[in-house]
């Protein structure tokens, strides 16, 4: 069998070298794996040493401008996350988001988000966050009913976006 060509990890066939390929071809495969692994991280110089969790965060906040978290939740389940573990509904309006690991260098510098939808009685909503840190938020939605009063919103939806604000 030939050997393959390859740049990046991508480019790895898992499959090669077949069991009955000649043994004199297996330094070349030893050098397109470390051809493959350096063309692939070109700028690492040291151990990298990351957990899948924070690879997922990293690659989040880069690719998504700076949200470092997100998810859309329908009022009965998350119908959409990124960085987000559960949603948890403690009582008629009270929720709990919790993160998927910890925001790394958590500070004051983060910003919630929180949209809530429409109320199940179509009535509109407003969000009072009632504490932030670096692995969950939790809020209070309030159904505005009407004359000045409110209720709490019970299984109203939102969305919810954590943006890191410093600029790097």
């Amino acid at each position: 069998m030939a050997v393959e060509n390859v740049t990046y990890i991508s480019s790895l066939d898992p499959t090669a070298p077949a069991g009955g390929d000649s043994i004199s071809e297996g330094d070349d495969h030893i050098r397109n794996i470390k051809k493959a692994l350096t063309g692939s991280f070109p700028n690492v110089d040291g151990p990298v040493d990351l957990s899948t969790a924070e690879f997922a965060l990293l690659k989040s906040s880069l690719s998504n401008g700076g949200i470092v978290a997100s998810c859309k939740y329908n009022g009965s389940n998350i119908m959409y996350q990124e960085g987000i573990s559960s949603v948890t509904q403690i009582s008629d309006g009270n929720y709990t988001v919790a993160f998927e690991s910890n925001i790394t260098g958590f500070d004051q510098h983060y910003a919630p988000i929180i949209t809530p939808f429409i109320s199940p009685r179509n009535r509109p909503c407003v969000v009072a966050l009632q504490g932030f840190t670096d692995t969950e938020l939790t809020f209070t939605l309030v159904e505005l009913v009407g004359d000045g009063t409110h209720a709490a919103a019970k299984d109203t939806g939102f969305s919810l976006l954590i943006v890191d604000m410093i600029q790097n």
